[in-house]
């Protein structure tokens, strides 16, 4: 599977609480941690300053995140 990279776009695959789709969530950079690992450091598409960081093993997964094109 091809590396993550900034701009990319992915959402969770389960629906809100409410049922609607979850949001996108936006990779704002891709590094490298203390453990070795690679991870995402994500943005909500609808508000930037909701972040998170994320295993990039995580957002390949297709059971938990589809990317949006």
């Amino acid at each position: 599977m091809p590396d993550i990279q900034p701009g990319q776009r992915f959402r969770d695959t389960q629906r809100t609480a409410f049922g609607g789709p979850a949001p996108d969530w936006v990779v704002d950079q891709v590094l490298v941690g203390t453990d070795g690992k690679q991870y995402a450091q994500v943005y909500l598409a609808t508000d930037p300053k909701e972040r998170k960081t994320l295993s990039t093993a995580v957002l390949r997964d297709t059971r938990r995140f589809v990317e949006v094109r």
